[in-house]
């Protein structure tokens, strides 16, 4: 791996504690569907004005961080921000180190929930927990691809192993420090879960053991680090509160027993966990070397078609790059060529020369913009209005409308990618095909093409700066 840009990674893991997919902040109050927010209203008009929420949260990929654009996000950061817009209450985040520190704050009086990603187990008496499986999450062994993959504790040398202390404390892990006596475990002293799969993956650590959904969510940053066996099976999360706050606790469980039921969690969950767990450690090592050796010959004219066409310029970068490798000669099976991967018919329409890099990226912009901006329905939001429309850039717009009429048919949300992205699946078989004149459909390639440029981009929105457009003065 190129060790300038590992260092870069590094540093900006470190310091900013950010995890996966830092699109632009749109909370999940922001997101939500039309008859979600009509709930909402209805909500507000039969509800005074509730005083401060006073939240703990931890720094950490799945609970609270702030993005590169310095928003706050995070999955239990979005779920508890819409529980409190629902009741109409502001927010006093609070963090801390880990969810025993924000548990002791808790019982002191100090707040009024915990919204860490923790669990229900053993809790004292003091305490009362949501109840609505919203989020599980298995707990995992890493260990790094240098040395033999273990298949069981018995199997680890040496026999040493670092635990997240998100982790540590957990009763159930009690159960396991028994079943492998033979086994010494520590407890990460940090509790900083990113480092410590970063440190697997540098071979500093000879295994750990962390929260699958936490691997799941950064592990195109540490592609060299590998998960070896489950430790123990899906774990349910919770949010605490006090014992005398069982109305609040009540509010709370209602909250998440609804967008369990609408579907909504799923579109929160897919900003965090949405990128293909199939990719291969050897894809992330080769783009990180091509970040550093040939982007650099070509960001300024990505930076231009952002000022042209309003695609961000990362995000352009990532398309190229799962296109064509930012090789302006390359040729598909299909005969698309070029930086954008342009077919012959599309690129005398946009009036592309598919041979030159900067015609072909300008073309492939604007292709994007128009996608986004007429192809689809004016009611969709981001950021499923630029995978849907990427999704299109890959096999076409009816193909697409498609796979949302069968999600609308499935009583699911078309305007929703996770949704719309299990339809596309679904035409890939021909009995559902059939049904449509478009007919057969490849439609795999769209999904695995989407989730793809989503885990570059992500790559790029912490190891490249935003493009901020200079103001042009108007000629007199």
């Amino acid at each position: 791996m190129h060790r300038v840009l590992k260092s870069a990674i590094r540093i900006l893991l470190l310091t900013a504690a950010i995890a996966l997919f830092a699109w632009v902040p749109f909370s999940l109050f922001d997101r939500m569907n039309a008859s979600t927010e009509q709930w909402v209203r209805q909500q507000q008009e039969t509800r005074s004005a509730q005083p401060v929420l006073r939240i703990g949260v931890m720094v950490h990929p799945t609970v609270y961080y702030v993005d590169p654009n310095g928003e706050r996000a995070g999955l239990e950061y979005d779920l508890a921000h819409a529980f409190a817009v629902t009741r109409r209450s502001a927010v006093e985040w609070k963090t801390y180190a880990n969810p025993d520190e924000a548990r002791k704050a808790l019982l002191r009086g100090e707040l009024d929930m915990v919204a860490t990603g923790t669990h229900a187990v053993g809790i004292a008496a003091s305490e009362i927990a949501t109840k609505t499986r919203y989020r599980e999450s298995a707990w995992i062994l890493l260990h790094t691809p240098q040395k033999f993959m273990p298949r069981s504790m018995q199997e680890l040398l040496p026999k040493r192993v670092i635990v997240s202390a998100r982790i540590f404390t957990h009763p159930s892990f009690s159960e396991v420090r028994r079943r492998n006596a033979s086994v010494e475990f520590v407890v990460d002293a940090k509790s900083d879960d990113e480092a410590l799969i970063a440190a697997v993956g540098d071979n500093e650590v000879p295994y750990a053991i962390v929260e699958e959904d936490t691997f799941n969510a950064s592990r195109h940053f540490h592609y060299d680090t590998q998960r070896a066996f489950v430790v123990v099976s899906a774990v349910q999360r919770a949010w605490l509160f006090p014992a005398n706050r069982e109305s609040l606790r009540d509010e709370a469980d209602g909250f998440l027993q609804r967008i369990v039921r609408d579907g909504q969690i799923a579109r929160v969950e897919d900003r965090y966990f949405g990128f293909p767990q199939s990719r291969r450690a050897a894809d992330f090592e080769v783009f990180a070397d091509r970040v550093a050796s040939t982007l650099p010959r070509y960001r300024e004219w990505f930076k231009e078609a952002q000022e042209l066409h309003g695609i961000e310029w990362r995000l352009l970068a990532a398309l190229s790059y799962h296109e064509s490798h930012w090789n302006a000669e390359a040729v598909s099976e299909t005969g698309a060529r070029g930086m954008m991967q342009f077919t012959e018919d599309t690129a005398k329409r946009y009036n592309v020369n598919r041979g030159d890099p900067y015609s072909s990226i300008i073309g492939g912009a604007r292709y994007l913009a128009e996608l986004k901006r007429d192809g689809l329905p004016p009611r969709l939001q981001e950021p499923d209005r630029t995978w849907l429309a990427l999704a299109a850039y890959n096999i076409g717009l009816a193909h697409v409308e498609n796979a949302r009429i069968l999600a609308q048919r499935a009583q699911k949300n078309p305007d929703l990618w996770p949704d719309v992205r299990r339809q596309l699946l679904a035409l890939m078989r021909p009995e559902v095909s059939a049904q449509f004149k478009t007919g057969s459909c490849r439609c795999g390639m769209p999904v695995e093409f989407v989730e793809s440029i989503r885990a570059y981009y992500d790559i790029l929105l912490r190891v490249e700066p935003p493009h901020q457009p200079r103001l042009r003065v108007p000629a007199n």
